[in-house]
């Protein structure tokens, strides 16, 4: 029986909210209590304080104008890609998509996206792992990006076979999985260091995430201008001046050593962000 789009939207975010709950559920028992700091602050004006400490010396550290910049780059391309794909898999061909179906589009990103989106962060972390992040770094940016021309292929050949969309799906994925180690490496090992390296990290998410928002914003009138073939030329265009700039602003660490059992991304798969 076919339920109405309502009632299955409606089961869809229901089976979400209940995961989401059970694994927080699962986190608040697994994950280890955290140890009272003697130096938390036991006052509101204390805690004004400490936040203003943490703001001061995050914007005092060298070069964070450049790291912040960078970080807002870093995801241009597949902030956009991950906007207009999925119109471009679903749209009639006669608008230029390939006309698939909600159920396809979901196995394909659901299924094999989330498989290669996993697959790439394990071989990311060990690629970073053993190159070090400074010599890593370009070729994870380039394996983040170029893996995009997945899409202009599609886009070009107009495949109906879900076998081939499927692939150049999962490719894509794995390049995306596979860079986005190094942003996270980057915030980790680069931005974050000093005494506040939590609240440092987070306020690199949050410029992530501002990132993303700015790149999705008008990335639909990039692909109304440009149509979908030439718009996902552009999305590979996008990642040249993250590129360079990858150049300039990773520092050589003392220390190369990176565990990549240790490095794990939480990002979702795209589709589903």
């Amino acid at each position: 029986m076919k339920l109405p789009a309502e009632q299955a939207w409606s089961i869809i975010f229901a089976i979400m909210s209940v995961g989401l709950i059970a694994i927080a559920i699962y986190h608040l028992w697994a994950l280890p209590a955290n140890p009272q700091s003697n130096t938390a602050p036991t006052t509101i004006k204390e805690g004004f304080a400490t936040l203003r400490e943490v703001i001061v010396d995050f914007f005092r550290k060298p070069g964070v104008w450049m790291g912040i910049l960078f970080i807002l780059l870093f995801r241009a391309g597949e902030a956009q890609v991950s906007t207009i794909a999925p119109l471009f898999l679903l749209d009639s061909p006669a608008a230029g998509g390939l006309g698939l179906t909600t159920a396809q589009v979901g196995w394909a990103y659901g299924a094999a996206g989330t498989i290669a989106f996993i697959a790439g962060s394990i071989v990311g972390g060990y690629f970073a792992g053993w190159l070090g992040l400074r010599r890593s770094m370009v070729f994870l940016i380039i394996g983040m990006n170029l893996p995009n021309l997945a899409f202009f292929f599609l886009s070009s050949a107009m495949p109906s076979d879900l076998t081939i969309i499927t692939a150049a799906i999962f490719i894509e994925n794995f390049g995306f999985g596979f860079g986005f180690v190094g942003l996270i490496l980057y915030m980790m090992q680069v931005l974050s260091v000093g005494k506040y390296q939590t609240a440092h990290y987070a306020f690199g998410t949050g410029f992530m995430a501002l990132g993303l928002v700015l790149f999705r914003t008008f990335s639909g009138d990039i692909q109304a201008a440009l149509g979908y073939k030439n718009f996902f030329l552009w999305v590979i265009i996008s990642a040249i001046p993250v590129l360079i700039l990858s150049l300039r602003i990773v520092p050589e660490p003392k220390d190369e050593s990176i565990d990549s059992d240790a490095i794990t991304t939480t990002e979702p798969v795209k589709a589903a962000s």
